[in-house]
């Protein structure tokens, strides 16, 4: 793995781990994690947290098997009904996820295996903010054999570990033509799409690409049933379609464009 440092590489083998090995995470790694967490917050307008060594907070989950081993978790907090602010969590804390994947820990988004109010206990929620959703984060169970995997390896874990959209579903609002007209930057960055995680793998979020302005644009599936949690995903999608894409820029909100620079 050490030769594979980017983005797109930690989108290719990222997967939903809900086993962890019960070493804690260490101090060095949690300072790294920290040091990446503050220029997010800052651009964000969040205050995104590593909480460390609180099983307490997925007792339940874990006692019935759901989880195992889970202590260590990232609170995303941010600002009270604040529709915009759910959709930069959902984007700037799986920037966090990726980062923590390439240093070989394991991630897994939580909304409702954990308990909330146990976990605002210890971290930091001023009056005018929530505490969105969690993370879990540790080191995946047998971890030393999961980090003697080679790369393509866990690529191929990440591609058969769950079912899937197909690139058509993702594209529904475009036909056959359009899809074969699209740039290979569309196409890229709808397949980073598909590896992004999603509330119950619902998987909300479509695209579709207009060549009068060559922009693409992102929208919020309302049939897939996903309404408590699509901001925060309608967010994750687009940062792992902009991380595809190569470069380029969203606006925030249902419907917002992307431009391909």
């Amino acid at each position: 793995m050490a030769e594979h440092t980017q983005l797109i590489d930690a989108i290719n083998i990222r997967t939903a781990v809900r086993a962890y090995d019960s070493e804690p995470i260490d101090d060095d790694t949690a300072r790294q994690l920290e040091m990446a967490l503050q220029p997010i917050n800052l651009i964000s307008d969040l205050d995104i947290q590593l909480v460390r060594d609180q099983p307490k907070v997925f007792a339940e989950a874990n006692a019935s098997g759901h989880l195992t081993n889970a202590a260590n978790y990232l609170a995303i907090v941010g600002p009270k009904d604040d529709a915009e602010a759910r959709e930069r969590a959902g984007f700037y804390a799986e920037r966090v996820v990726l980062t923590a994947t390439l240093r070989g820990l394991g991630t897994l988004w939580v909304a409702g295996s954990w308990d909330r109010t146990e976990a605002a206990r210890h971290c930091r929620v001023a009056g005018s903010q929530e505490l969105y959703l969690a993370v879990v984060i540790g080191h995946p169970k047998d971890h030393l054999a999961y980090r003697a995997k080679s790369y393509e390896e866990l690529c191929e874990i990440q591609r058969t570990h769950r079912p899937t959209k197909t690139f058509e579903q993702f594209t529904a609002p475009m036909d056959d033509a359009a899809r074969a007209a699209a740039p290979d930057w569309f196409r890229a960055g709808v397949e980073a799409a598909m590896k992004a995680p999603s509330a119950m793998n619902r998987q909300p979020i479509t695209f579709s690409y207009n060549s009068a302005d060559d922009t693409a644009a992102a929208h919020i599936d309302p049939a897939a049933g996903d309404e408590h949690w699509a901001l925060n995903d309608l967010g994750i999608a687009k940062l792992h379609f902009q991380v595809g894409s190569g470069q380029g820029q969203w606006a925030w909100g249902d419907g917002g464009l992307f431009i391909h620079k």
